[in-house]
């Protein structure tokens, strides 16, 4: 995990203001901190996290599967996710990941996935449809990938 990232900005922009803050105050250039200030919520912004639906594929609907290698849960559940990609096969994209990849990592911080195996499903628009964590329910991704467009 990285120093400076969006859940240790405020404690590390108040900081700042303070160092900032005392020494401006004693010589009287406020635009100092001025300056500080912007460059730091500057870096914010750009950290911050976004919420915008990167599982769009296609136009179709996507089952994102959430697994580990070390995960007995989720060799236990590929033969079930493995049944439904051949069934829905052109209806449906199957997409595994890694929860120790690096866009594994991103996926657990971007939509809050606290244990393996988490199956997610997003609509041909990208937004989250459906989430199972620990068995699938193959019946409920059927039902909204029928319903789907």
């Amino acid at each position: 995990m990285q120093f400076f990232n969006h859940y240790s900005a405020p404690s590390i922009g108040v900081l700042i203001f303070v160092i900032v803050f005392s020494a401006v105050r004693r010589r009287g250039q406020w635009w100092v901190l001025a300056g500080v200030m912007a460059v730091y919520i500057s870096a914010w912004l750009a950290l911050r996290p976004v919420a915008r639906p990167v599982m769009q594929v296609a136009g179709q609907p996507l089952l994102l599967e959430v697994q580990s290698p070390y995960c007995l849960g989720c060799v236990a559940m590929k033969p079930a996710v493995d049944r439904l990609e051949n069934e829905l096969r052109g209806k449906l994209i199957v997409r595994r990941v890694d929860i120790q990849s690096n866009e594994g990592r991103q996926l657990v911080e971007q939509y809050g996935i606290e244990f393996t195996p988490t199956s997610i499903l997003f609509d041909a628009a990208g937004k989250e449809q459906s989430r199972s964590v620990g068995q699938l329910d193959a019946a409920r991704v059927r039902e909204l990938t029928e319903k789907s467009p």
